[in-house]
This record gives structure tokens, C-alpha cells and sequence, in this order.
């Protein structure tokens, strides 16, 4: 399990985080949900241990994250940020290949799984491309298959493994955000944690097990998207004159804007 105890996070004046408490479990998907501003971001930038907290603890089971050294993170926890340069000329493939780097793989087991995990994103025919080349939506696929080879390369059980993901489809277009949701779906099957920052309430309501809403840098809400059914935290939360309406094939609320 992560865990995150009451953390604070503080930039001059300014309180980002206050007083957050969240836990993410083997085999769930757990949505990060909030207004622009709201804490989203730095939530995850905490939970991967790229930014400090000022209070509170970050645990990856019983250990707090920063006793852990980086080559035993990067072995079981991945991790996906919204922006994602590449300054060289690299080869989709080249691209993917760069998650391989924590472990030591012949030629022939890097080449099917990197080959296997493109097919996955819907890439399979693009990866002689250049990276550099690609539209917005098919570098953000190519960045998650390299995050997602990261973790499969030496775990073929997934339950001690985590994923942290900063809008992931927020450049797909609606094919491949169905996708690459049915697919991190797909892989919380097999024990995989996943923390997935996006910003369509209905989606993170239609796929996550679990939904943490964020407001001004605390916890507004976490549950599952049923228990949304009959609570105002969305509409309070994100000051939206919405309809709330409920999805034909999942018992779960979606929301649409009024008129």
C-alpha cells in the first residue's frame, strides 16, 4: 500500500497541501480529481518522492518513501508526468526502451515486451517513427508504454507494483482514452496500483474503484463513485451548474452541464 499521513506541502506563503491523508491499494484504480490549483499534481510529485513534504509521512508499505533507494523504486513504482520532452531524435522504440534501464533483459525478451506493450497503447506500426514527429496524443501513449514496460519488464506479479499518472489522455481523442483506460483496467487485474490524476469527472467516475477529490490543497472527498450518488462534493467542489444523471450500464452518477 501507499500511504500519504496528513502532508503539507508549503511554497513560501502559499499551503499546496494541507493536512492530506490517502491510501492506494494493490489492484485499484484511484482517480485524483479537482478544480485547476486544487493539489493534484503536487499530490503525485509527493507520492513518487520527486518534490519533500513539510509535514506528515509518505509510506510505500510499512517504509517511508525516502529510505527507499532510487534503483528499489524504480523497480516497483513508475511514473508519468504531464509534460515529456525528448531533446534527441529518438525512435518511438528508443523511447520505450528508455523504462528498460532499471533492469537487465536480453535483446530478444526487451524487443517482445517493449513490441507487446506498443501494441497495447495502439503503436505498434509507429515504432521506427520519430518521437519528435508524433502528434500530442501518440507521444503521451508512447510515454505510458514506456512507464508501463518500467514495471513489466521484471514483474510479472504486479501486486507490489504502482503507477502514478498525471493526465494521461487528456491529448487522446475518444477511441484511445477508452483504450488506455480498459487497459489500466486490465492491469489492476493483476495486483497493479494505479493513481491516475485526470480532469473528466465522469470518466474517473465510470473506471476508478476509488476517487479522491482535491479542493484548495485538501481533501474534499474519498470513496467510491457510488457513494457520490446522493453527495453535492462535485458540485460544491467544482462550482458548476450541473445535472446530475446516472449511467445506464454501471450503477455510478455522471454529470452534465446545464443549459
Amino acid at each position: 500500500m501507499l500511504m500519504a499521513k496528513t502532508i503539507s506541502v508549503f511554497r513560501g506563503e502559499k499551503t499546496l497541501l494541507s493536512s492530506v491523508s490517502m491510501s492506494l491499494h494493490q489492484g485499484q484504480l484511484l482517480m485524483v480529481l479537482g478544480p485547476n490549483g486544487a493539489g493534484k499534481s503536487t499530490l503525485l510529485s509527493c507520492l513518487s518522492g520527486a518534490i519533500g513534504h513539510q509535514s506528515g509521512d509518505v509510506l510505500l508499505g510499512s517504509l517511508p518513501l525516502e529510505s527507499l533507494s532510487l534503483e528499489s523504486l524504480a523497480k516497483k513504482r513508475a511514473v508519468l508526468t504531464q509534460q515529456v520532452t525528448m531533446a534527441f531524435n529518438f525512435t518511438v522504440d528508443q523511447v520505450v526502451t528508455l523504462g528498460l534501464a532499471p533492469w537487465s533483459l536480453s535483446n530478444r525478451r526487451a524487443d517482445e515486451l517493449v513490441n507487446r506493450t506498443l501494441n497495447d497503447v495502439g503503436l505498434f506500426q509507429m515504432q521506427a517513427r520519430d518521437y519528435n514527429s508524433l502528434s500530442g496524443g501518440e507521444q503521451q501513449r508512447v510515454q505510458l508504454a514506456r512507464v508501463l514496460v518500467q514495471l513489466l519488464a521484471g514483474n510479472e506479479d504486479l501486486s507490489g507494483c504502482y503507477l502514478l499518472l498525471d493526465e494521461p489522455i487528456s491529448a487522446l481523442d475518444l477511441e484511445q482514452q477508452q483504450r488506455v483506460l480498459r487497459l489500466l483496467k486490465e492491469l489492476t487485474l493483476r495486483g497493479l496500483a494505479i493513481l491516475c490524476v485526470i480532469h473528466d469527472i465522469n470518466l474517473a467516475a465510470l473506471y476508478g474503484d476509488s476517487l479522491l477529490l482535491l479542493n484548495k490543497g485538501r481533501v474534499a472527498f474519498h470513496g467510491s463513485p457510488a457513494e457520490l450518488t446522493a453527495q453535492s462534493y462535485i458540485e460544491s467542489t467544482y462550482q458548476a451548474d450541473l445535472i446530475r444523471i446516472h449511467h445506464p450500464q454501471k450503477a455510478v452518477p455522471q454529470w452534465q452541464f446545464q443549459v
